[in-house]
């Protein structure tokens, strides 16, 4: 690795640690450190700065090489940084915005403003005492604060990051008033989103929704939207596999099959409760799948259509061909026997 590259970095062998200490830093360590750090084969440990350090993170901080300082320098870490300093550890700072400059916070949102001063900008006084370098990410960073030293990175990106990726989208379209239906859906997407790294989910929802799903990985929290433009967002070929649970109550009993075209008009394969809203209308396994309330079930159902996708595309084509008898001639009465005759 060219000394530029991580300069000031005092990693001599392979397997020496490197703490990156951040705060949902992602962003940043992907395109700037981690393809370095894993081209000398560092061994990399990331500690969430949110929390306070514990004495086991007292001691990684003691015992390892470098330490990473990245966007923000939380008042609770100041002791134990300074401790890890003294036992020989090498403390960097890495700043990707202008986040010392108490002046510009007034440009931010004063939720922000208030956050990136708690987080760091009342403790950049002691960012040229406790800390051995200061990397930035751009050329004006470098400039202002070139009398603390200032290094600029290269821009670095990690290779996972161009990497073309398989990808499974599922939705669930059902509103906020269905609190029992995402409660019901974030254990099972936990499960799945655990077991399969290559399934994204979309689900529409408040902040409240978002609050109760946002650690879940590759999950995608839509704001509710009027028609046109959730026709537009949802539209063919957007979705894989649409989910449509729905649990027991007086409300759902009520409801009509309407997420049957929803799948449709998605180019989905659509996931159904047994229920009788659609055990009349479902042709379990032709255009659709019917499941019980367990989780397991459904989890084994979407991965069987993840392993088999002629098996989800056929589901999706009868689904779509169905609907589209139902467009031109509307749906027959006389039940069950009766509505297997859709689309035909």
């Amino acid at each position: 690795m060219p000394a530029t590259e991580l300069p000031g970095l005092p990693i001599q062998g392979k397997g020496e640690g490197v703490v990156l200490l951040h705060q949902g830093a992602g962003s940043t360590i992907d395109h700037f450190l981690r393809g370095p750090l894993e081209s000398i084969d560092a061994h990399l440990l990331e500690i969430d700065s949110a929390l306070g350090p514990t004495e086991r993170d007292r001691q990684t901080l003691r015992a390892c090489r470098a330490v990473v300082v990245v966007r923000y320098l939380p008042r609770p870490w100041l002791r134990a940084l300074g401790q890890a300093r003294q036992a020989g550890t090498s403390l960097i700072y890495l700043m990707d915005d202008d986040l010392l400059d108490p002046d510009l916070l007034e440009e931010l949102p004063p939720a922000y403003r208030r956050r990136v001063r708690q987080r760091i900008t009342r403790q950049r006084g002691r960012v040229p005492a406790l800390l051995d370098r200061l990397w930035v990410t751009s050329a004006a960073l470098e400039e202002k604060y070139k009398h603390l030293g200032a290094v600029r990175l290269p821009l670095r990106p990690h290779p996972g990051l161009l990497e073309e990726r398989p990808r499974l989208q599922l939705a669930y379209l059902g509103t906020s008033v269905h609190q029992r239906e995402f409660a019901w859906l974030r254990d099972l997407l936990a499960l799945l989103q655990e077991r399969q790294p290559h399934t994204h989910v979309d689900l529409f929802g408040d902040l409240s929704i978002n609050r109760q799903l946002r650690d879940l990985p590759r999950i995608r929290i839509l704001h509710p939207m009027g028609w046109p433009n959730y026709l537009a967002e949802m539209g063919p070929g957007r979705v894989d596999l649409l989910l449509t649970p729905l649990l027991a109550s007086p409300m759902n009993t009520a409801r009509a099959p309407v997420k049957f075209i929803d799948a449709a008009r998605c180019g989905a394969a659509g996931l159904y409760s047994d229920r009788p809203l659609y055990q009349g209308f479902i042709r379990h396994g032709v255009d659709g799948l019917l499941l019980g309330d367990a989780q397991r079930d459904w989890l084994e159902a979407i991965e069987r259509l993840i392993d088999d996708p002629p098996a989800r595309w056929r589901l999706a084509e009868e689904g779509r061909r169905r609907a589209l008898g139902l467009s031109r001639h509307g749906s027959p009465q006389g039940g069950p026997a009766a509505a297997l005759d859709d689309g035909r």
